[in-house]
């Protein structure tokens, strides 16, 4: 029977869906991210693994794939659709928010791991050229990885999670100029170096040109028209023709499809209908970038992993050691806590879905040595399946170090009162109104000492250079540290009237002489108290009444004197 090549098609596409359908849920059962999925599935249908068999076995010619030639052009669309999708979501907005982490912590990222990466592929005997784009490839993590696993684990928008989005986003922005210069080593160049890329420049900003304008004024007006009058299926086919049309202009002028791709979703990120055109692309993004790690997983060389294995397992262990360095020496660098830091170490060491870009496009344009190429698409291969299990154990070490701060924290914070004061204010309770009783009495140079359990409160006293103690005042021996018996007066902040009761008879034990001052809601919290003895209860809403009468009477016509003297002989009568 002849062969039809439409039928060999149909074959590789229906081979694909069976995988999305059924392999990639099953899969994703055990905690496999659907990207190792596709990936596992390409190694273990593809011609390396299972391929090899069909000789003994002429039935799993049914069940593998033999080449990946059908599934090429569907995986650099894969990669077309991922840079739309990425423009789409980098927002003016959104950068300049997170300028500080994107542009500073994210380009050192780049920029540091990348220059030690190539320095060491260099050493190994590879040229400058491709040193250097192995640098750039292998400093990129895994976007399509991590920012799925944020999502799915409700970390995005934590610390870690946003930090780590930082660096990611700064990466995917790196993309463009890696890809330029990919375009740049594998050109054909019979003039000079400096001509072509000046060319290249302007066909650059010809077709930047070209895309901002055809948006402008056709784009975004038909947009409009179709959300008013067409169908979602309008809206489809108009975020569809958006990437090819945007990917072809860039394509005419010989720069990437993916760069316009990346141009189109910039071009589309400001207008009102992002997210609606992210939630018609993203599904589609998802399966052809499936096809594009499938096809990736058909390329490895099984036996070659088997061959070279010890020098592998190092090479991954070397990568993820490097990155996991630098990235926590810079997070600490740009003043993140150290559990953060540590957390975004420990999740994105791994090499991502554009180092197999990048080594792939070495290899194609004959800059990197095909046992080489293998040797790297595993290093970054088996890294990438590595991430499931160090994303949930990145989380445990951020735990960790945020515990052994706190610790450090509270026992650099656990220092005595001073052995002997006297004529002081002790204030019980460094809250919001503590504070201010503490501010107002040092600014007219009254000493005062206060107390509080909350760390955060310790090191926001500390800062101001507030002689604030760590100490639960319901116990005696807090209380004896203050040395009770020597101070002029006890203000007593606490917002829970059963705890100021229990403080209150802990003091009378101590002293009955010193003036006690206590905050209450209203008068009735602390009935039981004993105000004989030297106890004055200020009610809260008394103190503001006070204040919003004195206020009144200047509005008619008083002097402040005269209102706050009436305000006070009320108050007395």
């Amino acid at each position: 029977m002849k062969e039809s090549p439409l039928l060999d098609v149909f074959m590789h596409a229906s081979f694909f869906l069976v995988i999305a359908a059924i392999i990639v849920p099953l899969l994703k059962r055990f905690k496999v991210p659907p990207v190792l999925s596709y990936l596992l599935a390409g190694i273990i249908f593809g011609p390396q693994a299972l391929g090899e068999l069909t000789d003994q076995w002429p039935v799993l010619e049914y069940v593998t794939l033999q080449d990946s030639k059908n599934l090429d052009l569907l995986s650099e669309l894969g990669i077309v659709f991922l840079l739309f999708v990425i423009g789409l979501e980098i927002t003016p907005r959104k950068l300049w928010q997170m300028k500080g982490l994107v542009f500073g912590l994210g380009a050192s990222q780049v920029l540091i791991t990348s220059a030690m990466i190539a320095t060491i592929a260099y050493i190994w005997g590879n040229s400058l050229q491709a040193s250097i784009l192995l640098g750039l490839g292998l400093a990129l993590s895994s976007t399509a990885i991590i920012t799925q696993w944020l999502h799915e684990n409700k970390l995005f928008n934590s610390k870690p999670g946003q930090t780590s989005f930082s660096i990611l986003l700064f990466q995917d922005l790196a993309v463009i100029p890696i890809l330029f210069l990919i375009t740049i080593f594998t050109a054909n160049m019979e003039g000079e170096i400096y001509s072509y890329i000046t060319s290249l420049l302007i066909n650059m900003t010809i077709a930047v040109a070209t895309i901002v304008l055809i948006g402008k004024y056709f784009v975004r007006p038909v947009f409009s028209f179709s959300n008013k009058y067409g169908g979602s299926e309008v809206f489809v086919a108009l975020s569809l023709l958006v990437i090819l049309v945007s990917a072809s202009i860039a394509g005419v002028v010989g720069l990437s499809l993916a760069l316009g791709a990346f141009i189109g979703g910039l071009l589309l990120a400001e207008t009102q209908y992002s997210h609606e055109i992210s939630s018609l692309v993203v599904p589609f993004k998802s399966m052809l970038l499936g096809i594009f790690f499938m096809a990736f997983g058909m390329t490895i060389d099984v036996d070659f992993f088997f061959d070279k294995t010890a020098l592998l397992l190092m090479s991954v262990l070397g990568l993820l050691v490097i990155k996991a360095i630098i990235i926590y020496a810079l997070c600490r660098l740009w003043r993140v806590s150290n559990g953060v830091a540590a957390q975004s170490a420990v999740l994105l060491p791994q090499a991502g879905e554009f180092g197999l870009l990048v080594v792939g496009s070495s290899i194609t344009f004959g800059l990197l040595d095909n046992d080489v190429g293998q040797f790297m698409f595993l290093t970054i291969g088996l890294t990438m399946m590595l991430t499931p299990l160090m994303a949930p154990f990145s989380v445990k070490v951020g735990a960790y170090f945020n515990t052994h701060e706190a610790r450090k924290k509270k026992a650099d914070l656990m220092q005595e009162p001073p052995e002997h004061i006297a004529g002081h204010i002790v204030v019980l309770g460094y809250g919001r109104m503590g504070q201010t009783v503490t501010k107002i009495l040092k600014n007219v140079g009254i000493k005062t000492i206060s107390f509080d359990s909350n760390i955060d409160r310790l090191k926001e006293g500390r800062d101001k250079d507030d002689d604030v103690y760590y100490g639960d005042f319901t116990k005696k021996a807090t209380l004896l540290s203050a040395q009770i018996d020597n101070a002029d007066a006890i203000v007593v902040t606490v917002d829970d009237p059963k705890i100021t009761k229990r403080v209150v008879d802990q003091l009378q034990k101590i002293s009955k002489s010193v003036p006690l001052m206590l905050r209450a809601h209203k008068q009735s919290d602390l009935d039981r108290v004993d105000k004989k003895n030297n106890i004055y209860i200020v009610p809260e809403y008394l103190s503001a009444s006070l204040v919003l009468t004195e206020k009144v009477l200047e509005r008619c016509g008083y002097t402040e004197d005269e209102a706050h003297s009436i305000v006070k002989n009320q108050q007395e009568a």
